[in-house]
């Protein structure tokens, strides 16, 4: 998951900065691509099933306007609660290549 946001008070952050190695960088990056990526297929799948039509069925544009937000929204708390094992072969396929340099 996704590092929490410090709020910023004043210039100063109330969450001291988290110095990572490129190591656990690159461990964390696979982790949220693979779970990004599981998440996007989620998303497809939902609206390959009419779950964005029937969001906005009868809501007219400004309905339509934020269906896709709801099918994503959705499908982030489906790739949370019920992976697909996809996020951890991705995870997998990542941690085998090395790091780039930036």
């Amino acid at each position: 998951m996704a590092d929490p946001i410090g709020i910023q008070l004043g210039g100063v952050s109330s969450q001291p900065p988290i110095n990572r190695t490129p190591v656990e960088k690159g461990a964390s990056d696979a982790q949220s691509i693979g779970q990004k990526f599981e998440q996007m297929l989620w998303a497809e799948m939902l609206s390959h099933a009419g779950l964005e039509k029937a969001f906005s069925q009868g809501g007219g544009e400004a309905a339509s306007a934020f269906s896709r937000y709801m099918v994503e929204a959705v499908a982030k708390d489906l790739a949370a609660s019920h992976p697909m094992g996809l996020a951890a072969a991705v995870e997998a396929d990542l941690a085998t290549k090395p790091l780039r340099s930036e």
